[in-house]
């Protein structure tokens, strides 16, 4: 059983994720809860847990504080801190000293909270049963590298294609595959044939195949989905070498976030609306209009508009500002970014126009509206 030490100065927060998370799933046992970082590592020295969820603003002994200790004494100890926007700075810091990963508490969504949990359990169970076929580091390194924080995930993947994957300077495929247990369901395929994979959250992996085993592998695929429709995956391809590598997994990582942010799956819809969607969705920092989009994927801008409406059910300019305003509010909630620069990232270059625009989608400006969240959160 995994042993877990919760640390949070608000009672509610400690007692509430004893309740309600059901812990037994993850194989794993809350042992001891602190309402300080002090306190919290006498708890630590004493039951020696292998997870520890921690808020970084607590008295005597900060969140930070504590992480950086516990680091100094079990480097392979799993913590994921609890924190408030306020708080961002200072969960990057704590990512630099070791920390597997940060959830911000307005945010906070019971399914991200399930896949770290998830995550430890694998990447534990990989290192007590001596594993090194996937090292835990590398799924931790990959997941921090997919979540924008700048890790050596880069340098390792470098290592990697220099030799383990070095196949893949040949054709390959990626997909992020959903809803199974790849370890059981394709026992057969890493016994008999080559491939990668990392795992990436819960019942969640990317798993790469080279060109020669694709149709197989669909095949598999197929046939595992008509024993369980929950599995669902998405594909990238073909494609040659690390740069595709690591374009092709952020493309397949983001549009996942996308749909699950917007709750639809692209998967039905025609291939045209789903390379534009994809388009917007890399290019969100841009003004684009829908006759640019049109031209790129072969359509023109009326067929490509009556398209677009029957697939997504709203229009192009319509979906484009839900999109904008999604990903300004993210931005505000998540992050300390001014506003010029906000702005610039969804596309509006002017400040001021940010700020108007925001507050006639919004009902408030963007200052109010993060004052409003971090407000929230004290």
């Amino acid at each position: 059983m995994i042993k877990v030490l919760i640390a949070d100065d608000e009672l509610i927060v400690r007692k509430g994720l004893i309740a309600t998370v059901d812990w037994e799933k993850y194989g794993m046992k809350v042992v001891a809860d602190a309402p300080n970082g002090l306190k919290a590592l006498e708890l630590f020295k004493e039951y020696s847990p292998e997870v520890v969820i921690t808020d970084i603003v607590m008295p005597e002994m900060n969140g930070i504080e504590f992480a950086r200790k516990i680091k100094q004494r079990s480097p392979d100890v799993k913590i994921l801190l609890l924190s408030c926007h306020r708080d961002f700075t200072f969960a990057q810091e704590g990512m630099n000293i070791g920390a597997s990963g940060y959830i911000v508490k307005t945010a906070f969504q019971d399914q991200e909270f399930e896949d770290y949990l998830e995550r430890f359990k694998n990447e534990l169970n990989y290192l007590n049963n001596g594993n090194t076929s996937h090292s835990p580091s590398l799924a931790t390194e990959f997941y921090e590298w997919l979540c924008d924080f700048e890790n050596s995930f880069p340098k390792r993947l470098e290592k990697l294609f220099s030799k383990e994957w070095n196949w893949m300077m040949q054709t390959y495929f990626i997909y992020l595959i959903n809803g199974i247990n790849s370890g059981e369901l394709f026992q057969e395929m890493y016994e008999e044939r080559q491939y990668a994979e990392i795992p990436c959250g819960q019942d969640q992996a990317f798993i790469f195949i080279p060109e020669p085993s694709q149709e197989w592998f669909e095949h598999l695929l197929i046939e595992s989905r008509s024993k369980d429709s929950s599995i669902r995956w998405k594909v990238n391809g073909p494609n040659q070498g690390m740069a595709n590598w690591m374009e092709g997994v952020l493309k397949l990582y983001h549009q996942l976030k996308f749909e699950k942010k917007f709750k639809f799956s692209m998967e039905d819809w025609p291939s045209p609306i789903q390379k534009a969607v994809q388009i917007m969705i890399d290019q969100l920092d841009q003004s684009l209009s829908s006759s640019s989009i049109a031209k790129e994927v072969g359509l023109s801008r009326s067929h490509f508009s009556t398209m677009f409406k029957k697939a997504v059910g709203d229009s192009f300019s319509g979906f484009t500002e839900k999109m904008k305003i999604q990903a300004a509010c993210d931005l505000l909630e998540n992050t300390s970014l001014p506003l010029q620069e906000i702005g610039e990232k969804i596309g509006i270059q002017d400040g001021k126009y940010f700020s108007k625009w925001f507050k006639k989608c919004i009902g408030r400006t963007p200052s109010d509206y993060r004052q409003n969240k971090k407000t929230n959160v004290s």
